[in-house]
Order: C-alpha cells, then sequence, then structure tokens
C-alpha cells in the first residue's frame, strides 16, 4: 500500500474520533444547559416570590427619631406662684408619648428666687408635661436650703404643689440630729416632714 494511502485513513480516523467526541460535547450541552437554565429560573423565581411575600406580611417599620435636648431647662409655676426649674444633662423625649421625657442627671429647683430655694438631684429622671410629675431615680439627694439633706433611691415631685413623697430607705441629717426611715414626704413648702416606717432618730441638744 502507498505511505500516502496509510496517512490519509489515519487522518480520517483521527477527524472521525474528534467529530464523535464533539458530537457527544454538543449532545451533553444541549441536555446540561436546558436544566441549568430551568433551575435557575426556578432560583430567580422562588426568591422574587419570598420577598414579595415577605413584603407584603412584614410592610418596613418607620424609623423612630431620637429628640435629644442637651442641657435643657424648664421652668413653671407651682398653684401658689411659687416657680420651680428642671435641668438636666441632656434629655429625650419618648416617641411613644411626646408628653413623657427621660432625664439624665436632673436637677429640680423649688421655690426659685427665694432665700432658702429647695434643691434636688439625681442620676435619672422622668418629667411628664401633662401633670408635671417629676420622678427622681439612683442617688436622690435633697437639701431644703436651711441646713437639712436628705438622702434615698427613688422620690417624686409634684411640681404644681411642690409637695415630696418617697417610698425608698431614706438617710437624713440637719441641725437637729439625724434620722432613718423606710419613706418619708414633705408638705408645705418644706414646713412639714413626715416619716414612715422603721423611724429612727439622734437629735442634738441645740
Amino acid at each position: 500500500m502507498h505511505p500516502t494511502a496509510v496517512m490519509t485513513g489515519r487522518a480520517i480516523s483521527a477527524d472521525l474520533a474528534r467529530w464523535r467526541r464533539r458530537s457527544r460535547r454538543v449532545l451533553l450541552a444541549r441536555i446540561v444547559l436546558p436544566i441549568a437554565i430551568g433551575a435557575l429560573l426556578l432560583v430567580v423565581i422562588s426568591q422574587v416570590g419570598w420577598r414579595t411575600y415577605m413584603a407584603a406580611t412584614h410592610p418596613p417599620t418607620e424609623a423612630k427619631t431620637e429628640i435629644r435636648l442637651i442641657t435643657p431647662r424648664f421652668y413653671g409655676q407651682s398653684t401658689d406662684g411659687r416657680s420651680f426649674m428642671i435641668t438636666a444633662r441632656s434629655a429625650i423625649r419618648d416617641d411613644a408619648d411626646p408628653r413623657r421625657i427621660l432625664l439624665d442627671e436632673p436637677a429640680l429647683t423649688l421655690d426659685l428666687g427665694s432665700p432658702t430655694p429647695t434643691r434636688m438631684t439625681a442620676k435619672s429622671g422622668v418629667y411628664r408635661q401633662d401633670d408635671f410629675g417629676l420622678s427622681l431615680k439612683d442617688d436622690v439627694r435633697l437639701d431644703d436650703g436651711t441646713g437639712y439633706r436628705f438622702a434615698s433611691e427613688e422620690s417624686f415631685v409634684d411640681t404644681r404643689t411642690g409637695d415630696v413623697n418617697s417610698e425608698s430607705a431614706l438617710n437624713g441629717e440637719g441641725p437637729s440630729g439625724q434620722v432613718q426611715s423606710s419613706g418619708y414626704s414633705v408638705y408645705d413648702k418644706g414646713d412639714r416632714i413626715v416619716f414612715r416606717g422603721g423611724v429612727r432618730a439622734r437629735l442634738e441638744r441645740q
């Protein structure tokens, strides 16, 4: 056999082998590609459907805008015309109840402008602008301006009357001595103080 004829036969066999391999790849691609495209479409449709469902059942909540006041001052008058002032390191108005103001390191001055104003301080507090009530909490201190000082953990002040009430343990001292109790109330511009529960006192001779 002529060498050229042998080489031509081998070339044809190689071409046939390559054609068969290419045919198998084309056939495989015709099967796999539609399946992959279908799976991809299914995933996309599922994601769109899920997002639509979540948007319908879980509407986005509106972001709350926090209103913070730095070194605020609140002025007012009691029912008998006495002025008072509330200050704080900072204050935040409650989004759920705009009349409720959260105070950081509040300070209250009653009988503002008088020679012996009453001053109260605390680490935190809540002031309500609808009923003018001031709730003080954590390390509450009261100084009546005449030398008497009281310390408790919680106190409530009705700024309309100037009355102070507390149901927490009290430690007090002044020119007349020292006193401890489970609660106390201050009435009549500080002229009348009532101690309640487990009262212990030590009076100094004048």
